[in-house]
């Protein structure tokens, strides 16, 4: 029976809603949770709302910080006209599932174009039970959620030959997120000028005044997308370099970010494999439970097998890549395996540079997951294809293939329904603190111990926060200085004896409140914590002030807290004796 293209996609997208249904139930009941505070939100979506036009909410120095030298210009605009008509928070959802719909479907697309329904329902199977994607791309709204889209269009440009695509998805990547711009750039430099990629596409019958005339054009297009954002970086000073790491701590590696994101940058370090394998790790229950890997395997038995089956991969990939620079796909093959290489090269190329084309391993965050949720599907395909058999019953190819991906999915997949949100509520025991923080007047400005319940309250309650860890970024040397001045201050404010640091917090920095976590001063298994330079202060001065902290000092309270529960205190600085 023959079953025409709609039909087959009909069951592409049933087949997806069966095993994806409890992921896509999950995520629409966190998203309606107004408790709910995706990850990197907290940092860029509170500068978006001086832009409401019900209810505007003042701005700060590290608000047009993000703004100004974080923000794409793209990213900036969207939010920002967003916000003037809706809550920018729900906007913000909004735009980062569409997105990931959309990345999904991409590709979903590519999948078909080089197999047809298998090898789309493969693809867009393993994109979605992959947590790298949805966790590390997607949840948070950051301008990355846009990068994996972007790039999916990209490698959607090379499959179908569209070099004029991939020129807008250079354009566009310097508007919405940069690094999309310097790959999707580079690809279509060695896509228009070498002659072993130009003679196996359209290229090949354009002249090279054309040629260089189209990579005139869409260099001048990116870099003047980009200026808006290189322009604001100026006013914050210049980067932070791996030199400047013994006068700034906290730039290096005991200081804010994660291992890889450190001055200095690690060239192909372990995060490399990370995201190789990362699409075998995947998110919510088990499709199989009795079968899945990772619910049976201890530890160790987990990572060999994971490295025997990322070994696997490999070795498919090879074989069919190869197979593919035989036939009629020789073309996609060359420009698709010229992707990897570019990324490889501006990895390096970053890392020589660094700081100053980005985190190099966000070269490789945004290629190699793609190698097993696209190119294994495809290898494997053609592989199968290969066989004497299979080559004049398609019908039977597609089966096989489809029962080894379900293979795949039995030992490695997930529904999706992973319980992410953990970590990212507001805790129950926290609500009434943040709707008593909710009804201060719009010109408050909260201050706190940076690592604790201050982190969440610009999101979820429409005030600002003096500093908080996330807030805390470690780039450009005059906002270095800038927030080492403020957690000083905060420092003394929290440890002090007396109430003179939380005048000047109040006079000099405009502090109108200070929220005080009770056990961070009696509970010695949950002590206060932060990065370098601090981190050595903290243990030494806490118990310098263990038996006269002023901060737990009960008269202070009953005078000044507005808010005394759950050990959590807020005190109106207005009201400090």
């Amino acid at each position: 029976m023959h079953i025409p293209a709609w039909g087959k996609l009909v069951l592409v997208i049933m087949a997806l809603g069966f095993l994806f249904a409890p992921g896509i139930r999950h995520h629409w009941k966190i998203a309606r949770d107004p408790h709910f505070v995706p990850f990197d939100a907290v940092q860029y979506i509170p500068a978006f709302f001086k832009f409401d036009a019900n209810d505007p909410v003042p701005t700060t120095y590290i608000k047009e910080y993000f703004l100004n030298a974080i923000c794409p210009p793209l990213y900036k605009a969207s939010l920002a006209l967003g916000a003037r008509f809706a809550d920018v928070r729900d906007l913000q959802l909004v735009l980062m599932y569409v997105a990931y719909g959309l990345f999904v479907a991409v590709m979903g697309r590519i999948g078909w174009l080089l197999g047809g329904a298998a090898v789309s329902f493969a693809v867009m199977a393993l994109t979605i039970s992959a947590w790298i994607f949805i966790g590390l791309g997607f949840i948070g709204g950051a301008p990355r959620m846009y990068g994996y889209p972007m790039i999916a269009i990209a490698l959607y440009a090379l499959v179908r030959d569209r070099p004029w695509l991939l020129g807008l998805m250079a354009v566009l990547g310097a508007l919405l997120y940069p690094i999309v711009a310097s790959i999707a750039g580079v690809c279509l430099s060695g896509w228009l000028i070498l002659p072993h990629y130009a003679k196996q596409s359209i290229v090949s019958r354009w002249s090279l005044q054309r040629r260089l005339a189209t990579l005139a054009a869409v260099g001048l297009l990116t870099v003047s997308c980009l200026a808006p954002l290189l322009a604001g970086h100026g006013a914050y000073g210049r980067r932070l370099v791996a030199a400047d790491i013994a006068n700034y701590p906290e730039a290096g590696a005991d200081g804010n970010y994660r291992p890889y994101d450190q001055l200095p940058y690690p060239l192909f370090g372990q995060e490399s494999l990370s995201y190789y394998l990362g699409p075998l790790y995947s998110h919510g229950d088990a499709i199989a439970p009795w079968l899945n890997l990772h619910k049976n395997l201890d530890p160790v038995t987990l990572i060999a097998a994971l490295a025997a089956a990322g070994l696997a991969v490999l070795v498919v990939v090879s074989a069919g890549l190869n197979r593919a620079l035989q036939n009629d796909q020789r073309g996609a093959g060359i420009r698709v395996l010229g992707f990897f290489v570019v990324c490889v090269l501006l990895h390096v190329i970053a890392w020589l540079a660094a700081p100053y084309l980005y985190i190099p391993t966000r070269y490789l965050m945004f290629s190699l997951p793609f190698i097993a949720t696209l190119i294994f599907p495809w290898s494997l395909y053609l592989l199968v294809g290969r066989i004497g058999r299979f080559k004049t019953a398609p019908r039977l190819r597609d089966c096989t293939f489809l029962a080894i991906m379900g293979v795949y999915l039995i030992a490695f997949g997930g529904r999706g329904n992973v319980e992410f949100e953990k970590g990212l509520m507001v805790a129950q025991s926290s609500q009434p603190l943040f709707a008593v923080i909710a009804a201060l007047p719009k010109n408050s400005l909260v201050a706190g111990w940076p690592y604790g319940e201050i982190k969440n309250i610009e999101y979820a309650t429409r005030r600002n926060a003096f500093l908080t860890a996330q807030l805390h970024q470690v780039l450009h040397v005059e906002f270095v200085e800038t927030m080492r001045q403020r957690m000083d201050a905060v420092f003394e404010a929290y440890f002090s004896v007396d109430a003179a640091p939380l005048r000047r917090l109040r006079d000099q920095f405009g502090v109108t409140h200070l929220l005080v976590e009770a056990h961070h001063f009696n509970d010695p298994k949950r002590p206060p914590e932060y990065f370098s330079p601090w981190r050595s202060r903290i243990g030494p001065r806490l118990e310098a002030v263990r038996e006269k902290a002023y901060l737990m000092s009960q008269p202070l309270h009953q005078r000044a807290a507005v808010f005394n529960r759950n050990g959590l205190v807020l005190l109106d600085l207005a009201r400090l004796p």
